[in-house]
């Protein structure tokens, strides 16, 4: 049993503004949560806390919050080593900055997993799914509530969700038998007299999945979470989950999610939820929660009859409802919302008078426990900084006992100085580092906060000098600094296949392509900037060597006021490049820079080169004929427009001249370091 709960808990609400504080319908219960979840608006923008179109704050109602999608297994694990993180970092960035407690939904379900994993054998599924684990345990260490499995219910000759499409049963039976195999030395086929996998008389492969949470979360509430909990398949769910507790797992919660309630009356209701109480044994959490009727009297009816009796439930640990923008929940019509046309229904004008009752006030939690007495926040001026910036630490502190006595800010192991009350680090060198903040009270109480930054190289061209214009870009050679002032990708983590051709791409993807290096995986809003220096103001045809596999994509060019935008069309795959033309001026000369953002997903960008017949170079053609030495070289056409770089090493040059230019024919190389200049002939 979790009895710590509440203090974790509650160092997350304790940490919240005062005006958040002020509005939270749970704010007078020390011991429950009233949750809710995210609100995707449309699929471009992903999974929102915040529904701006009424102007709703999500941290002036609930203090809690489950993702209803975006942590899934099936919406981050993109493929072996592959993962995007950036919906739930989104939402998990919110809930610290609102004092908000952040469940996790779900590690195991046999839907919405990824689609790769339905041909994979029992033991690279085996693989994958700690692959998945153990990704989770790195970005996210300090869970507090986990929806471990989620609707594995038996029943009819069939799991309640497509299971068999994988081989995720098979892989947890086979890792629970690799792990007794280590504790006893055998390999049993373990029967826990219940209902599931390998036969017809075992759920061990749904403990497994918890001890797997466990081994990475020994701290966190860990739940079991399935549908049809009060109506449909109540008897089933007793079942699993006792199953699951004489299968030794350490389930700490059993999560209803309670979809299924529309013509419910109160008195069924709690009658349904006393039952699984008592059968089991178990804390309980209502994880989903919604009413599907667009009437709103008996919409109403329906919050007012069953709503307090989970809330007032002692051994009930917190309400997460399903959505509260109508039009924008799962169910039909999103009928389900508590906010239609921008206006409270009168359900939630109920709820939120409810709320402020002495029985909603006063009602326990099998979580319940005292709050800490010493509360601290921290907050970084920035995620991510230059070597020689300045990061500003913040840290507000109080408690209810004493005063604050001392407070040490260490960055990677060494103190930081207060300046005026906050605390500055000047950046030295890069890398990711920790930053402790240790705050003591004078009653004896400590409190540790950690967080990190994130040190880049002090922004510069990726060669060392600005590339020149006219000339060519490679689109893997931007510009070296920190994600969001170099560059910006919508993840971290580098998706490509480059084998590390860049170390510093901060989660750009770059992949193989067209001979070289490009780059892949790309979303709408990444972006990637260059600079260059332009020799001369002037109209200039823009030449983009890309490729896409599917519609709709593309990405604008932009330097100061002027843009180009590419239409790339859709190929066979992303392996067939093909050349775009388009226009833009330049209207200044010298060095600037450029700007590639990606304003349709999935397009792959080789190269752009910049061309003029107004620029020439003055490269006076009284050259030696194909006379190379090795070394790096500027590629000029015969009119003086630069091309791009390329190194000789001796090797085959005309491929590498190719490769640039696109073309045979006659060319003019510079030499970078003698100043040499040679025509070649390209055959």
């Amino acid at each position: 049993m979790k009895t710590h709960y509440l203090k974790t808990a509650l160092a997350a609400l304790g940490i919240m503004t005062a005006s958040c504080a002020m509005a939270q319908l749970a704010k007078d219960n020390p011991c429950k949560f009233l949750g809710n979840i995210t609100t995707t608006k449309d699929w471009s923008t992903g999974e929102q806390c915040d529904y701006s179109d009424c102007n709703l704050v999500f941290a002036d109602y609930w203090n809690q919050i489950t993702c209803e999608n975006a942590t899934k297994w099936g919406s981050v694990h993109n493929g072996w080593g592959r993962f995007n993180w950036s919906s739930p970092d989104r939402t998990k960035k919110y809930c610290d900055d609102h004092g908000i407690i952040f469940k996790f939904h779900a590690l195991i379900w046999g839907s919405q997993h990824p689609n790769w994993i339905e041909n994979l054998s029992v033991d690279d599924t085996k693989k994958a799914i700690i692959e998945w684990y153990d990704e989770c345990k790195k970005h996210f260490p300090n869970l507090e509530i986990i929806d471990v499995v989620n609707e594995a219910i038996y029943s009819g000759g069939d799991y309640h969700s497509p299971y068999k499409s994988t081989k995720i049963i098979q892989a947890l039976g086979s890792l629970a038998e690799d792990r007794a195999q280590r504790e006893t030395g055998t390999r049993p086929s373990y029967n826990c007299n219940t209902n599931g996998y390998p036969n017809t008389n075992s759920y061990q492969w749904i403990a497994e999945a918890f001890r797997l949470a466990r081994d990475r979360w020994p701290d966190a509430i860990l739940i079991y979470n399935d549908y049809n909990t009060f109506q449909w398949q109540k008897t089933e769910f007793i079942n699993l989950v006792n199953g699951l507790k004489a299968c030794g797992a350490p389930i700490d919660a059993a999560g209803n999610q309670a979809h299924d309630l529309n013509d419910m009356s109160g008195s069924q209701f709690r009658s349904a939820l006393e039952e699984i109480h008592n059968k089991t044994q178990l804390p309980q959490y209502i994880t989903e929660y919604d009413i599907a009727k667009s009437d709103d009297a008996t919409f109403e009816t329906r919050y007012k009859e069953q709503f307090p009796i989970m809330w007032e439930a002692d051994y009930v640990a917190g309400v997460t409802l399903w959505g509260w923008i109508y039009g924008h929940t799962w169910v039909t019509n999103g009928c389900s919302g508590l906010v239609r046309d921008c206006k409270k229904r009168s359900a939630f004008t109920w709820l939120e008078n409810y709320m402020k009752s002495d029985a909603a006030k006063n009602a326990q939690s099998p979580f319940c426990g005292t709050a800490s007495k010493l509360k601290a926040n921290v907050e970084l001026s920035a995620d991510a900084i230059s070597v020689g910036d300045k990061l500003t630490i913040n840290v507000e502190a109080s408690t209810t006992e004493g005063s604050i006595s001392n407070i040490t800010v260490k960055v990677d192991g060494n103190t930081v100085n207060n300046e005026n009350g906050k605390w500055v680090y000047v950046a030295e060198k890069a890398g990711s580092f920790e930053i402790l903040v240790t705050v003591q009270s004078t009653n004896g109480d400590s409190k540790e906060i950690k967080k990190s930054i994130t040190v880049c190289e002090a922004r510069s061209p990726f060669s060392g000098s600005a590339i020149q214009i006219p000339g060519t870009i490679e689109a893997e050679d931007f510009d070296k600094g920190c994600s969001g002032v170099a560059s910006y990708d919508s993840n971290d983590v580098d998706e490509g296949d480059s084998n590390g051709y860049r170390s510093d791409n901060g989660g750009v993807d770059i992949v193989k392509g067209n001979g070289g290096y490009a780059i892949g995986y790309t979303n709408t809003d990444e972006w990637l900037e260059y600079t260059v220096d332009v020799k001369c103001a002037g109209k200039y045809t823009v030449y983009a060597t890309v490729s896409s596999g599917s519609s709709n994509s593309g990405f604008n060019i932009s330097c100061g006021n002027s843009t180009a935008k590419i239409s790339v069309p859709q190929g066979e795959d992303w392996s067939t490049y093909s050349e775009v033309k388009a226009e833009m001026n330049f209207y200044d000369e010298g060095e600037q820079t450029i700007r590639f953002t990606i304003t349709g997903n999935y397009v792959n960008i080789d190269k752009v080169r910049f061309s003029s017949t107004d620029c020439e170079s003055g490269i006076e053609l009284n050259l030696s004929d194909n006379v190379i030495e090795e070394g790096n070289y500027i590629i000029f056409s015969v009119i003086g427009e630069t091309l791009g770089e390329v190194t000789y090493n001796g090797d085959d040059l005309n491929e590498s001249v190719k490769r640039i230019t696109g073309n045979k024919g006659v060319y003019v190389l510079r030499n970078t370091t003698t100043g040499k200049t040679s025509k070649f002939i390209c055959k």
